[in-house]
């Protein structure tokens, strides 16, 4: 690490008869909140909580280089307990030339889809698995072909983890309108905690020092259709199998997953198809005895669902299960054009899509038949009536099973939006969304509204309330006010925050209730 500072520091500081001494770019953000004592939501969780980030990156010409700081005096609620203190989570050096790209450092990358491996960073879930170590790609002058190797220590909390490293390659074959590609990734363990070793022990069995995955992929092309295929397989790794009475027994076992995507366009019109099936496909940086943490992942596993953005709807998201399950989702795309009897003056866009996914039977401990884990059936029209008024009318009948589709019941929640803009301006607008759910399990009704005033370009103020007048009788208010100058943005926001789980592209942590008041500012450069 210290290499790559003096390499750094020589670079920015070193002559140049043009005087050319690169670009510089980068962005810090702050996001703090200070936590009230409300008892209506469980009393105050800790007095405050802050995350912090500082990124830098220099480029010239062909080279490259950046690091990252992050700093967590005490993180904010809900994320991670590995990220604390503060620490250089990223740096690294780059040189790119011709058909080679090779990085020195901290770096992120996918594979495939990224079942078979995923590093990235999402500062709304408390997520950076950044690689530390070396990565080199190469490419044909036609960019036919493509191979990528690398190495490294995957990111865990503020530093690099020493419990584990990754070694992985990729092939990619761009034909045209075929392409084809495969990877393998090793994960070799360097240490896990005394838990699982006792657990090894006693299961009379021995964690292997390699796990492999490896994953081969095709896609084909033609017109509007497009057709993408995608096989990962894993080697035997720590498993803990549930068993009746909440039991766990633990081995070791290998794990496999099947992806088909399909999306055809022509027109007006546009649909997709998404077939998935999993089995043992946790993918972690070490094993641990301990909750499994959001932040301890290898690859990509987004649940097979729409994601939703209205607040009701995402009240009660479903989480993918890895160890087995099997779904699929579709979405089907229609824009009525403007003049037609249905799309009236301004046009109108219909989307209707839905998913079932099933938990696979050996992946639970009480069944020997499929039963339902998720089923979404949802629809959205958005119509705009004049130049300044615009609706949205959103509709989502959701069946989620408690036990992740261990027992036959599940439970039923319907959800209903309007979304309605009117731009009084070009400036100014002002958005409304008034929300239902009708439920007759878990926590019954909830109605929620939202008031969002906009005025371009700086200001935006915002105030919602979710008010659960079907059991606990709790209001969650929000209130937030934000100014945004080129690319310097500042928010303040006061209010409360139901438990349940946060969703951010299909990943998931659990959040636990809280009040009180946040800033947040970014800027980049």
């Amino acid at each position: 690490m210290m290499l790559l500072l003096s390499i750094m520091t020589l670079m920015l500081h070193s002559p140049d008869p043009d005087g050319d001494w690169g670009k510089v770019s980068g962005g810090l953000e702050s996001n703090s909140v200070y936590y009230l004592d409300d008892p209506a939501v469980g009393g105050r969780i800790n007095k405050w909580g802050s995350n912090n980030y500082l990124k830098l990156d220099w480029q010239r010409d062909s080279l490259s280089a950046g690091l990252q700081a992050e700093w967590y005096p005490l993180a904010l609620a809900g994320y991670p307990s590995e990220l604390k203190g503060a620490g250089l989570s990223m740096l690294y050096i780059g040189w790119k030339w011709d058909i080679i790209d090779l990085t020195l450092g901290s770096f992120h990358e996918q594979l495939g889809s990224g079942l078979l491996l995923r590093t990235w960073e999402d500062r709304d879930m408390g997520i950076n698995n950044a690689i530390t170590g070396a990565r080199m790609n190469l490419h044909t002058r036609d960019k036919r072909l493509a191979i990528k190797l690398f190495g490294g220590l995957p990111k865990y909390g503020v530093w690099p983890s020493v419990a584990s490293a990754v070694a992985a390659g990729d092939v990619s074959l761009n034909l045209g309108a075929f392409s084809a590609g495969g990877g393998v990734v090793d994960r070799v363990g360097i240490s896990n905690d005394s838990g699982i070793d006792l657990l090894a022990e006693t299961g009379c069995f021995v964690l292997p020092a390699h796990v492999v995955n490896w994953a081969a992929r095709a896609s084909y092309s033609a017109g509007g259709f497009t057709a993408k295929a995608e096989y990962v397989g894993k080697t035997p790794d720590f498993y803990a199998e549930q068993l009746s009475g909440a039991r766990e027994e633990y081995k070791l076992k290998g794990g496999n997953a099947q992806l088909v995507e399909l999306s055809y366009a022509v027109g007006n019109f546009s649909g997709s198809l998404t077939l998935r099936r999993l089995e043992n496909m946790t993918s972690r940086i070490f094993n641990t005895t301990s909750s499994p943490s959001v932040a301890n992942t290898l690859n990509y596993l987004p649940a097979l669902c729409m994601q939703q953005s209205y607040m009701l709807a995402g009240l009660n998201p479903y989480i993918t299960y890895a160890d087995g399950e099997v779904g699929f989702q579709g979405d089907l795309y229609y824009n009525f054009r403007r003049g037609t009897k249905l799309g009236g003056r301004y046009g109108m866009k219909l989307h209707v899509g839905g998913c079932w996914i099933d938990a696979l039977p050996f992946a639970l401990p009480d069944r020997d038949v499929a039963y339902l884990a998720y089923r979404d059936i949802n629809m959205d029209i958005e119509r705009r009536w004049t130049k300044s008024f615009k609706t949205i009318v959103f509709v989502s009948i959701q069946e989620n099973s408690p036990t992740h589709g261990n027992r036959k019941a599940t439970n039923a929640q319907n959800v209903f939006v309007l979304d309605a803009t009117y731009r009084f301006t070009p400036d100014f607008s002002l958005r409304t969304e008034l929300q239902y759910l009708y439920s007759e399990e878990l926590t019954k009704d909830w109605m929620a509204a939202l008031l969002e005033l906009s005025v371009a370009p700086h200001w935006s103020f915002s105030v919602s309330d979710m008010y659960n007048h079907g059991s606990t009788g709790v209001h969650y208010y929000n209130v937030s006010a934000s100014y945004s100058l080129s690319s310097f943005s500042i928010s303040l926001m006061a209010g409360r925050n139901r438990e349940g789980m946060v969703c951010s592209g299909g990943v998931c942590r659990w959040q636990p209730a809280w009040s009180g008041a946040g800033l947040r500012v970014q800027w980049s450069f």
